[in-house]
């Protein structure tokens, strides 16, 4: 299913690389991914060794379990029917859609599923482990140290870096379901790669996300708006099929609300000392409430 980033010839298994009929290789590194950005791709900064240590942390403890129960029971059955998502969308699907069939994947041993900003893996394995045995995963990401996790994360995961925001080293029509949590999105990519009878998850952040957190932890801004930008720049390429809103209450250490700071954009321009001393000083010897609000969207491809 992946594609020569350079001559978008297929790519197939060769010893420790990965190669094309046109000679093009990539090797597989010994963290155990292959590494497809080229010469020509952007130089964006990935998450750092301290914020992929924070995530496999905060997300190891369980915190967000009920989310990747929710993308795992989506990706098993398909979007709920209009009516029992907790708030469907405008153009909501009448009727639920079955799970990808068996033998859908490229080697027509089980259903594909794609995560863009994968990180840690940890949703992706989540889902997997909810697919029938042949379910295959491919977790993308640009951070080497997020890659080096999703590669353990299950034994049926494939990791690779690429940049999400370029052209995609993904065969047309190959993918069953399309993870987005929290990653940036491109929707043209994301109906190439899927499946005309694919499905696509994608969560966002809603209003009141940790907003517990935000002024003393002095966390990065949101735009409030997200959920609507979101259709309108799918909308010519995707039909919504639900969208529900989840939310998460959870009580957290001091060093806990550190880990889910540093794992996210703040990640980017706060250090886990200055946060920890933010927190402290929030917190002194207790813990806080804090309200992970979330919306997960499910979108079909249009024609």
């Amino acid at each position: 299913m992946l594609r020569c980033p350079v001559c978008a010839g297929a790519l197939q298994r060769d010893g420790g690389s990965l190669r094309c009929a046109a000679g093009h290789g990539f090797d597989l590194g010994r963290g155990g991914y292959v590494n497809l950005r080229t010469g020509h791709t952007r130089r964006i900064a990935g998450d750092t060794a301290a914020m992929v240590a924070a995530r496999e942390s905060f997300l190891g403890a369980g915190h967000y379990r009920p989310l990747t129960t929710r993308l795992a029971e989506l990706a098993a059955a398909g979007p709920p029917a209009v009516g029992t998502a907790q708030a469907p969308s405008r153009d909501a699907s009448t009727t639920a859609h079955p799970a990808p069939p068996a033998g859908s994947g490229p080697a027509g041993s089980g259903p594909v599923v794609l995560e863009i900003g994968a990180g840690t893996g940890h949703h992706l394995a989540g889902v997997l482990a909810a697919l029938p045995a042949g379910a295959a995963g491919v977790a993308v990401d640009v951070s080497k140290y997020a890659l080096r996790r999703a590669a353990r994360a299950h034994p049926r995961i494939g990791a690779v870096a690429f940049d999400a925001a370029g052209p995609w080293p993904v065969a047309d029509g190959c993918v069953d379901v399309l993870l987005d949590v929290f990653a940036p999105r491109n929707p043209a990519e994301m109906r190439r790669v899927l499946r005309p009878d694919g499905l696509l998850i994608v969560v966002t952040p809603e209003p009141g996300h940790l907003a517990e957190l935000r002024g003393p932890l002095g966390l990065v801004g949101m735009q409030p708006d997200k959920g609507d930008r979101l259709d309108e720049r799918t909308a010519d390429r995707f039909a919504p099929a639900a969208v529900e809103r989840l939310d998460i209450p959870l009580v957290l250490s001091p060093d806990e609300a550190v880990d889910l700071a540093l794992m996210g954009p703040t990640g980017h321009h706060r250090t886990a000392e200055d946060l920890r001393h933010r927190a402290e000083a929030a917190w002194p010897r207790q813990h806080a409430a804090v309200t992970v609000r979330l919306a997960v969207r499910c979108y079909r491809p249009r024609g």
